[in-house]
Formats: structure tokens, C-alpha cells, sequence
């Protein structure tokens, strides 16, 4: 079975996404000297995911749509940001676009950054930003477009404020290697004519090759686009390939539960779950014994003997009973040899 083969985004994912970049919302991953980046566990890596679903939901308390405040990423979730300024400048459109995108408000993003197509001097973060808004709305060409002018025209930007210099370069790397190739499936799998009646997971990497960091580089691809059931399938899936059983079963029931029914996936869905089963169990605590084995009390103590050994008080007892019996003796022999 083919783990990482042809590229398609699943009927029921919903439009992709690609790199966010924005000063209210940190990296997460660390950056080893050599340049990769170390995977989340799986634990923050789901609480993470969590909060970024959380944001596109409509329901979210943290959203209110047509008003002028806009929700911020800060660490510990949605959190309340000062309200828009009337003509914000370059470094204030890329926070305000990453966090309309956030939550799902494409439109208002377009509208936002229509102006910077003007500027002589463009900027990758606010073209990349507004790929992915075309890309909400399905307009592919468009999206393609302006992630290939953010490629081509623009300087790489090399501060990001709350991102270290290392992490920006990853992130970057990230977004040139791995977009276009993502938008471009997106294209054809939005045309029924080209979509694959059951396709393969994504096969951003060589399945033959992984890189060293292929967990970490889909964990941030899933955390820039939350609703894309394809790359929560890959993040399974390269899992599985590194042998890492547990965190591979975990994500691909969570693709389980979010409906995915393609053959292809429930192959692999069924691989993890027999290798999942078959782990050996953790040993049992050593210190925790079974009732059966501790004999029961015939007698209960009390008293005295609740408190020391039966044996033990017998012992002493007998040797200060010789102590004494011997110094009676000897008293008794004075009491003999003295004169009447």
C-alpha cells in the first residue's frame, strides 16, 4: 500500500490553505541548528489544532462578524485584539489579514489587501496571505497567481515580530516547497472531470525519502489550514511510514471521525489500528500486589502485641527472666555465708 502517492484534497476537506504569517501568532516549533524543526507532541499539537477548528467554527463566542474588533491568536487561544485602525499600514495589514483568515472571513481579506497590488514594493507575507483567501473562495488561478508573485517578486521577509529569525526561515521553506504543489491539486480536485474517484493521500515527499522534519513540516501545514481532512490524512500517514504507531492511529481516527470514508484511507486507518492493538501492553505496577496473594490474619492483635513481634517480646522476656533468676542466685548464697 502506497503511503504517500498521488495528490488530491478530499471532497469533504474544505478549501486549502498555506502559510500564515502572522505577529500575534508565535511558532511553535523548535529549530535544531541543522535547520529542521522538532515535531510537537502529540498533546500540543492537538490542543493547538483544537484552537485553530475552534476559531472557524461560526458558533465561537470569540467571533462576532461585523464588528471592528478582530480575534488574535495569543498563546492560550482566541483573545480580543484593539479594533481595526481605519488605514492600517503595511505591519498592521498583516496581523489584521492572518487573523481575518483565522477565522474564516476571506472576503474581507481580499478587500483589505487589494490596494498593496499598487505598491512598488511588494510584500511575500501580505501576497501569500492574499493567495489563500482566493483559495477559501475557490478561485485556484487567482491563488496561484499571487503565491507565485510572493515567490518570484518579493524579497523573503526576514523579521517577523514573536518569531525567531530560524523559525521564519523555516516557515518560509515550508511555504515555497510545499504550496504550489497543494493549490494546484486543490485546482484540479475542484473540477469532477480530474478529481480521482478514490484518491491517495499527498505525496508532498518522496515515500522513499522523508525528510528528517516531514512530521513537523505537515503539522504546521495542518495548524495553517485546520479544516483540510488530505493533510490531517498525510500527518497520519508519514507517521505510520516512521513507524511511530500510536500518534499515526491517534490522527487517523481523528480523520475517522471527521467522516473520511475513501478505501484508500480506511486501508491505512485499519494498517494502524492492527499495529496499534497488537503494541505490548505496559506492565503492571510491581508494587501493586493482588489481595489473593496477602495471606489473611488469622488473629487479629491486640494490645500490646498490635504494637511488637509475639517472637521478639517472648525472646527478651525469657532473657531478662535468666538476668534475674541468675541475680536471686547469687543473693541467695550471701544470705548463707553470713555469720548468725
Amino acid at each position: 500500500m502506497k503511503l504517500l502517492a498521488t495528490l488530491v484534497v478530499l471532497a469533504s476537506s474544505s478549501s486549502a490553505f498555506a502559510g500564515i504569517f502572522s505577529p500575534n501568532e508565535p511558532c511553535p516549533f523548535e529549530i535544531s541548528p541543522d535547520g529542521t524543526a522538532k515535531p510537537l507532541p502529540l498533546n500540543v499539537f492537538k490542543l493547538f489544532l483544537n484552537d485553530r477548528f475552534a476559531a472557524l467554527q461560526p458558533t465561537s463566542p470569540d467571533i462576532q462578524p461585523g464588528t471592528v474588533n478582530t480575534p488574535t491568536f495569543k498563546g492560550s487561544g482566541l483573545q480580543r485584539l484593539r479594533a481595526a485602525p481605519a488605514a492600517p499600514n503595511r505591519g498592521e495589514m498583516v496581523g489584521l489579514s492572518a487573523d481575518l483568515l483565522r477565522v474564516g472571513r476571506a472576503g474581507e481579506v481580499i478587500e483589505l489587501l487589494k490596494p498593496i497590488l499598487r505598491d512598488r514594493t511588494l510584500d511575500y507575507r501580505l501576497l501569500a496571505h492574499l493567495s489563500l483567501a482566493h483559495a477559501a473562495l475557490g478561485d485556484w488561478d487567482l491563488a496561484l497567481l499571487r503565491h507565485a508573485n510572493a515567490v518570484g517578486d518579493c524579497e523573503a521577509p526576514t523579521e517577523l515580530s514573536g518569531t525567531k529569525p530560524e523559525q521564519l526561515k523555516w516557515m518560509l521553506k515550508v511555504d515555497r516547497t510545499y504550496t504550489r504543489p497543494w493549490l494546484k491539486a486543490a485546482q484540479r480536485d475542484a473540477n469532477p472531470a480530474t478529481k480521482p474517484t478514490d484518491p491517495d493521500v499527498l505525496p508532498l515527499f518522496d515515500k522513499d525519502a522523508l525528510p528528517p522534519d516531514a512530521v513537523a513540516i505537515v503539522q504546521q501545514m495542518v495548524l495553517w489550514s485546520p479544516r483540510d481532512n488530505n493533510l490531517l490524512w498525510l500527518l497520519g500517514a508519514v507517521h505510520l511510514a516512521k513507524g511511530q504507531i500510536e500518534p499515526a492511529f491517534d490522527i487517523l481516527e481523528q480523520c475517522r471521525e471527521r467522516r473520511l470514508t475513501w478505501p484508500k484511507f480506511r486501508a491505512d486507518h485499519a494498517k494502524a489500528e492492527a499495529l496499534y492493538r497488537a503494541l505490548p501492553k505496559p506492565p503492571a505496577d510491581e508494587a501493586l500486589v493482588s489481595t489473593d496473594e496477602i495471606p489473611d490474619d488469622p488473629a487479629p492483635k491486640r494490645g500490646l502485641f498490635a504494637l511488637v513481634d509475639p517472637t521478639q517480646f517472648a525472646l527478651a522476656l525469657g532473657g531478662f527472666s535468666v538476668v534475674v533468676l541468675g541475680l536471686f542466685a547469687l543473693q541467695l548464697r550471701k544470705w548463707r555465708r553470713r555469720p548468725i
